[in-house]
């Protein structure tokens, strides 16, 4: 008897009492399946964060794009204000030139041009409007000379045309002044701008050659060339030619 009794006390002990406790500092299947599946989202999160910083563009670049862009932009200026600066000064100059203006005091106010004209007031306007387009010119040429990309000829066409340009300046100012006489030789007077026109029309035909200026516009230069050197001054005429010419260049140059 007490021995079947002993036999039932064992048998009646649960498996809740010999089954060790599971630590509750240890990973379940479930967390090991949760960082399976966020480690490829944090990769991901991560490798967007990397391309669009890399897509960023550097603000060490702007400054050298954009003072090329700036360069470029004087070319369309300079190629029309030039050729109606040189239009001006041959209207000037023409006016100056009408010896008889003073006999039409009362017709539309020439009498006024004719005072003008003995005080020196239009030979000085023309003087001045004939240094500015040089100078224009010039500014032109060197700029253009900049944008050659096969020929090595900005240094040597810039020199020339500031030559020029300073020739034609200081020859005006030592006429208006007196120091070099009313009279003056013709490769004196005009040999300044006959040098800075040179140095464009060598600029210009390296940009035909380069294919970046139409024939055209060159044959429309050498025309306006031609007028120019004719005795009957036609240099308002010339000035258009020369305008018409440099055309495709108030367009959008492209400064690469």
């Amino acid at each position: 008897m007490g021995t079947v009794a002993a036999h039932r006390h064992a048998g009646g002990m649960t498996t809740s009492t010999l089954t060790p406790a599971r630590p509750t500092g240890s990973p379940t299947a479930a967390d090991a399946h949760a960082d399976t599946v966020a480690s490829p989202r944090s990769m991901r999160a991560v490798a967007a964060t990397s391309a669009s910083l890399a897509s960023t563009p550097s603000p060490t670049r702007a400054p050298s794009r954009s003072g090329l862009r700036t360069a470029a932009d004087r070319i369309p200026l300079l190629a029309l204000a030039a050729p109606l600066l040189l239009f001006s000064h041959g209207i000037v100059d023409w006016v100056d030139g009408l010896e008889g203006l003073d006999t039409l005091d009362g017709v539309g106010g020439l009498g006024g041009l004719a005072a003008a004209h003995d005080q020196g007031a239009l030979s000085v306007a023309a003087g001045v409007l004939l240094v500015l387009s040089v100078g224009g010119f010039a500014w032109l040429t060197g700029t253009l000379g900049g944008r050659l990309r096969h020929f090595p000829l900005a240094v040597p066409a810039a020199l020339l045309a500031a030559f020029g340009a300073g020739a034609t300046g200081a020859v005006w100012i030592g006429h208006s002044t007196g120091l070099l006489g009313d009279t003056l030789p013709a490769a004196l007077s005009s040999g300044g701008a006959v040098l800075t026109g040179v140095a464009l029309a060598v600029v210009l035909i390296a940009l035909t050659v380069e294919g970046r200026l139409p024939v055209g516009s060159l044959a429309l230069a050498a025309a306006a060339v031609a007028v120019l050197l004719l005795p009957w001054g036609l240099t308002p005429l010339a000035s258009l030619l020369l305008l018409i010419a440099l055309a495709p260049l108030t367009r959008e140059f492209d400064p690469s």
